[in-house]
């Protein structure tokens, strides 16, 4: 099935690419360290998530290196499982956020792909951190009509409407900020910020977008680099460090990229690293 005939926002995961086998095991051994160390099953399944998702954060700011991916991964991962208070759909927004700034798919989501984005908006937006996820949403979608090869304006309207609706979802919602700012939270936080330096020099990607196969452009992933990771010091200032821990996996994806961002080792899912080769 050609994924992309549907969504523009999706990424295609096929587990005969051997970074993809990668991530899929470093999420089940995630899994499984959280339950050795004593989260039940739901937790050992969100620690494996958390690996997933710090994975594709890492793709998207630095797609040409796969093992800073990977090693975000296992960040994120083993920090849900020692730490936890990840908020899933936190990050999933700013994966969202970043694909609408970066374009590593290549085209303009559809709209059809931002309408069924509404209800996710107004579900993860009853958290301060899920607000300003979805805030960083709404800028994106203001942005990406200004940038080179830019999406349609009417994205701009679609970022009004995903602002409204996240004000609704902190409006109707009646329970009190869960968690609190905890040393390992803040630990991450730190390291990631330091490494966040090594991101910001203009880069010229190698990678193709997985739809046109045109390189990526510069700008646009300077700029999603710059919205992450400011959008990470506001969660944290804003929330007085509870909502750190929400946001561990896109903290992971920044620390892992920082470490390997003056590096290009493939082209997003084909080029020479041998990572990336086809197991069949």
């Amino acid at each position: 099935m050609d994924l992309y005939r549907y969504t523009h926002l999706g990424r295609t995961f096929d587990l005969r690419t051997r970074t993809h086998l990668a991530i899929a095991l470093i999420g089940i051994g995630s899994g499984a360290f959280a339950l050795a160390i004593g989260n039940d099953l739901l937790g050992g399944v969100r620690a494996g998530i958390a690996a997933g998702l710090a994975w594709a954060l890492a793709r998207e700011l630095h797609p040409d290196n796969n093992p800073s991916a990977l090693l975000a991964g296992v960040i994120g991962g083993v920090f849900q499982a020692t730490v936890g208070g990840v908020a899933l759909g936190v990050c999933y927004l700013m994966i969202v956020s970043l694909r609408v700034i970066v374009r590593t798919l290549g085209a303009a989501p559809k709209a059809s792909d931002l309408a069924l984005h509404l209800p996710v908006v107004l579900f993860v937006s009853d958290t301060i951190p899920g607000f300003l996820a979805a805030l960083g949403l709404s800028i994106a979608m203001f942005l990406s009509p200004s940038l080179p090869r830019p999406a349609p304006r009417s994205h701009r309207a679609w970022g009004v409407a995903f602002t409204a609706v996240a004000l609704a979802g902190l409006a109707i919602n009646t329970a009190s900020e869960a968690g609190q700012a905890t040393a390992g939270g803040w630990v991450l936080f730190a390291v990631a910020m330091v490494a966040s330096i090594r991101l910001f020099p203009t880069t010229r990607p190698e990678s193709l977008g997985d739809i046109d196969r045109k390189p990526l452009d510069g700008s646009r992933l300077k700029l999603g680099r710059i919205e992450l990771v400011a959008l990470l010091a506001v969660i944290a200032v804003t929330t007085a460090g509870a909502g750190v821990m929400s946001t561990a996996p896109a903290l992971a994806a920044v620390i892992g990229t920082g470490l390997f961002a003056s590096k290009r080792t493939s082209h997003s899912d084909v080029g020479p690293d041998p990572l990336n080769d086809v197991l069949v």
